[in-house]
């Protein structure tokens, strides 16, 4: 189907689920008149309907159509009644894929986007979701008490800050002295995005990595051409020169979940279900590290070198339980 032939189904089965799911269902005859479409069209429609599901369960779990007396009827299982209550990571989830839409979007769809994706926003004293400056989400992280609300004060003022933040690719927790220009919600994680005095570049720092907040009394003015969506597609450490170009192997059982986290074009599938992941960073005992905690899920094509720092780490491991 052509992607306009997708979106008018999409459109028809949206609409036909709310008026068949009610308890006395809709009558078929007004219900394609009004979808606009014609009997075997909405058939198709159904049965698309009923082939929803996701592994391990089969068709038909998750919705039953039927007709009875010429009426359309839609159930659902009992489990699907509940309210839904979302998880911090799935709450994230949905609001950084809303915010992607609404940018993609028309102007015809963005709104009704915005309007969801505020539906998932805390509200803040004069609004819901400031763009380019701040997107808000219930997402918890472990950034220190209060420490939002100073981020988001310092944001505001322009005011410089003092911060303690461990890095993963280093290893070591340092001070930074920092200029907050926006917080964003991306994968399931908080970034301040900031410009790093030290470093002379701004970069993004996570949330629950920032040990401690002081703010300063020196301002700064914000460039004019910054734009924080830039840090909600493609990769978010842009300023990076990757100096470790690795290839890592996940097996069928695990390519799904690689699949979920990285963007196509870091994806080699391979046959029988397998995939390759491309992993570029600038760091080889950042690269250790994230294999690592793969398990025996993932295994290392290239380099070597970043073989061998696996091998060291786990060696180092090793000797703690052997003394």
């Amino acid at each position: 189907m052509s992607s306009e032939d997708t979106k008018k189904r999409l459109s028809r089965i949206l609409a036909m689920v709310p008026l068949a799911s009610s308890p006395k269902g809709v009558d078929v005859a007004k219900l394609y008149e009004y979808l606009g479409c014609g009997i075997e069209e909405m058939t198709r429609d159904i049965e698309t309907l009923i082939m929803c599901g996701v592994p391990p369960h089969t068709p038909s779990d998750y919705a039953q159509a039927y007709i009875e007396d010429g009426r359309l009827h839609i159930a659902f299982p009992v489990s699907l009644r509940r309210p839904v209550h979302l998880s911090g990571e799935e709450h994230a989830s949905i609001q950084c894929a809303l915010m992607q839409v609404a940018r993609i979007a028309g102007h015809a769809e963005a709104p009704a986007a915005k309007n969801l994706m505020s539906k998932f926003a805390r509200p803040r004293r004069t609004r819901w979701l400031r763009e380019k400056d701040v997107v808000e989400c219930s997402v918890s992280v472990k950034i220190p008490e209060g420490g939002r609300v100073a981020l988001q004060k310092a944001i505001d003022e322009r005011r410089k800050i003092e911060i303690e933040y461990h890095s993963l690719r280093s290893g070591e927790t340092t001070a930074r002295t920092v200029r907050p220009y926006a917080l964003i919600a991306r994968s399931c994680h908080w970034y301040l995005i900031a410009h790093d005095e030290r470093r002379g570049k701004v970069i993004p720092f996570r949330g629950d990595r920032i040990r401690h907040i002081e703010t300063g009394e020196a301002r700064f003015e914000r460039p004019a051409d910054f734009d924080a969506a830039r840090y909600l597609s493609g990769r978010m450490f842009f300023d990076v020169t990757p100096a470790v170009h690795a290839r890592v192997r996940f097996g069928p059982d695990y390519a799904r979940f690689i699949a979920e986290r990285f963007p196509p074009e870091c994806l080699d599938r391979r046959e029988g279900g397998g995939v390759d992941l491309l992993l570029d960073t600038d760091s080889l005992k950042w690269a250790a590290r994230w294999v690592m905690k793969h398990g025996s899920y993932a295994t290392v094509e290239s380099p070597k070198e970043l073989r061998e720092e696996i091998v060291k780490m786990c060696d180092e491991i090793l000797a703690r339980y052997q003394r």
